[in-house]
């Protein structure tokens, strides 16, 4: 065996491999568009400011745990990697500053067996990661390996569960971790840390699977080639793929924005409902607005308000639900986390379990990094299908409503378009509700009431009046905290609103970030926990059984109860 990688190794040349066209200064080739592998210097002369890099754990190689040895000893596949490579191992770490951020960076060189994690790579990866961890300052990984060294054997596979322990520890101390997978990425590397970035990214065309060619064709005996990185974003697994020439500034972006300082100061805020004049237009008009198909939806909408906008893909279980966009962005000069649901994005805006399990996603980081929540409902409704029951959309909603009660960050919903029952109501569980003027929200569709109450779908209109509906109704039942404002309908004067819009929301989330987390958990649960239409004094009946008549002939002087009989007793 020659290789230990499964990917025959490229040596970075001038010319592209597939077309042979002189690649560009970045190593990629303007006429197929092949990103070219590139070595560990290139990468970070490519990424880091100029002259920021400081390499750590430079002195490190690996020795002969099982004294491996196939056509030549694995000691001297070492020493010719390292004079074909100038590197002791198929790693460098360092620290670095990306667009002025302090990270910690550690780039794979595939030209070093492969790039393969032995127990060099992995102590490294963990010592990096340490770093990181201590100092608190976000990692970044370019993952370029075929896997696990199987000249060291079970200690090369065990590099598995210490880096992703690392990982672990990481998450523990709320210190971002972005990986970005390059060709190829397979195997242990896959399948420890590169899979457990809080973002992950990948190279167009980059290998991306567990197992490599050669593994596929001779054993597995699947037909099907191993996956590439735009296979993984469709099917959920990675958040973006991204152009090298625009690496830089997205991972300058995203560290910036995962690692902002919250506000400290404890504020004792007031919030009042805000509430326009109350609209004289019929119930139904206003329920059409609310539909309309040019209404702002989404992704449309979280591009208008928001700068800086990095959307993640993938529930990580296999699905990404385009119905639901979710991601990061910048409020005003403040980092925030987002989830729009978005009616043109599939399915009519139906959202599926795999949807919401892309909110969790976004709200866990969230919370590992402090980062306030705002959310944009608009959906007739979660996806009631057979699939949709198979996938579990009702446990997914009910995480949703769980895991917002217990958030500990700042949470601000917004009402946008329709509201659709249960699977509106997942995404509205926080500290503040809005409502644009012409939006609704509603227990049912008028029309699914039309249909239960009378058979028949001729009562919507009706029924529209009577479910309370409107912004204005809830803020009436104490539902809805705010109502933006719409001059004009928001499909026909969009810039107005999303102006209203926005300083809303720079207003709420400002005031929440004031409030210490503990206090803003007992407004969030007393605000739900208070929800009520109850009347009069709540009882608790006791029916007790009857007595026999024999029984009570035989104890003449027991004392009688005004019970007896069964008559209900109040507590």
């Amino acid at each position: 065996m020659s290789k230990p990688a499964e990917v025959q190794e490229e040596p970075t040349a001038a010319t592209c491999s597939a077309c042979g066209t002189v690649l560009d200064d970045l190593s990629v080739c303007p006429a197929c568009h092949r990103h070219a592998r590139l070595t560990a210097r290139q990468r970070i002369d490519q990424l880091v400011d100029r002259e920021t890099f400081r390499e750590t754990d430079r002195y490190l190689w690996s020795s002969d745990p099982i004294a491996f040895s196939d056509e030549v000893s694995y000691k001297q596949r070492i020493a010719e990697a390292q004079a074909a490579t100038d590197l002791l191992d198929a790693v460098v770490t360092g620290r670095a500053q990306v667009l002025n951020k302090a990270v910690v960076l550690i780039v794979f060189d595939f030209r070093f067996l492969g790039g393969s994690m032995g127990s060099v790579v992995g102590e490294k990866v963990c010592r990096a990661f340490d770093v990181a961890s201590r100092e608190r300052i976000p990692a970044v990984v370019i993952c370029s390996s075929g896997g696990a060294r199987l000249q060291e054997g079970m200690v090369a596979l065990f590099q598995m569960a210490k880096t992703a322990a690392a990982t672990a520890r990481l998450r523990e101390r709320a210190v971002p971790l972005v990986t970005v997978l390059a060709d190829p990425t397979m195997g242990g590397v896959l399948a420890s840390f590169a899979s457990l970035g809080d973002i992950i990214l990948a190279e167009p065309g980059a290998r991306v699977s567990f197992v490599g060619p050669r593994v596929h064709e001779r054993f597995i005996h699947d037909p099907t080639p191993p996956g590439t990185a735009e296979f993984a974003f469709r099917h959920g697994s990675v958040d973006a793929i991204v152009e090298r020439a625009e690496l830089r500034s997205v991972l300058g972006a995203l560290v910036s924005m995962l690692s902002q300082e919250p506000s400290r100061a404890a504020g004792r805020d007031t919030f009042k409902a805000v509430i326009p004049a109350r609209s004289p237009r019929p119930v139904w008009k206003t329920v059409e607005l609310a539909r309309h198909v040019k209404r702002p939806s989404g992704r449309m909408l979280v591009s208008r308000l928001l700068t800086d906008v990095f959307e993640l893909h993938g529930d990580r279980a296999g699905g990404d639900d385009l119905a639901i966009a979710a991601g990061l962005g910048r409020l005003g000069e403040r980092a925030v986390v987002f989830v729009a649901q978005d009616r043109d994005g599939g399915d009519e805006g139906h959202t599926q379990a795999s949807g919401y399990r892309k909110a969790l996603r976004a709200f866990t980081l969230a919370e590992r990094f402090r980062l306030p929540v705002v959310t944009f409902v608009d959906t007739p409704g979660a996806a009631a299908d057979a699939q949709s029951e198979a996938d579990g959309v009702t446990a997914a909603i009910a995480e949703c409503l769980a895991r917002m009660a217990l958030l500990r960050v700042p949470i601000v919903a917004t009402v946008v378009g329709e509201g659709g029952s249960g699977g509106a109501l997942a995404l509205s569980i926080g500290d503040r509700l809005l409502m644009l003027e012409n939006a609704i929200f509603s227990v049912i569709a008028p029309e699914a009431a039309s249909a239960i109450l009378y058979h028949d779908g001729e009562h919507a209109h009706e029924l529209a009046g009577q479910l309370k509906v409107t912004a204005s109704d809830l803020v009436d039942l104490h539902l809805v905290d705010r109502v933006v404002p719409e001059q004009r309908p928001f499909h026909e004067a969009p810039d107005a609103t999303i102006a209203l819009l926005r300083q809303a929301l720079v207003e709420e989330v400002g005031r929440l970030s004031r409030v210490p987390p503990s206090s803003l958990l007992k407004r969030r649960q007393a605000k739900f926990r208070h929800v009520s239409q109850a009347q009069g004094r709540l009882h608790l009946l006791v029916q007790r059984p009857r007595r026999r008549a024999e029984e009570r002939n035989s104890a003449p002087n027991e004392r009688s109860h005004p019970d007896e009989g069964g008559q209900p007793v109040s507590a």
